[in-house]
């Protein structure tokens, strides 16, 4: 199986496994998250070395949902399997940085 699609099942079984979504929570936002992670493995993904730059479908991804979504459904599980700075880094990459100080999942991103 194909580095990329075998990353790409792996972070879907993990988010369907995770029952713990916050009941605030609007679906769509939650999809919409789900949709960002899954356009961005090759470049979050803990055991892989990160590109240079995100692709330009991740970046598309990045700048068309935004990262709220993202950061809303973060959870442990789904932490435990992303690099967490390697999210921030791609939100920055693709023109939508991350407030310095602000709270993704329970990463607060650096700088404030």
């Amino acid at each position: 199986m194909d580095k990329h699609i075998f990353c790409q099942f792996l972070v879907l079984m993990m988010l369907m496994s995770s029952s713990q979504i916050q009941g605030e929570l609007r679906k769509g936002c939650y999809d919409s998250g789900i949709t960002v992670l899954m356009g961005c493995p090759d470049s979050i993904d803990k055991k892989l070395p990160a590109p240079p730059t995100p692709s330009e479908g991740c970046c598309t991804l990045v700048r068309t949902i935004g990262m709220k979504c993202v950061c809303e459904i973060v959870n442990k599980k789904i932490e435990d399997t992303i690099d967490m700075q390697k999210l921030v880094n791609v939100a920055a990459a693709c023109a939508r940085p991350l407030a310095p100080g602000s709270q993704c999942g329970s990463y607060r991103v650096p700088g404030a």
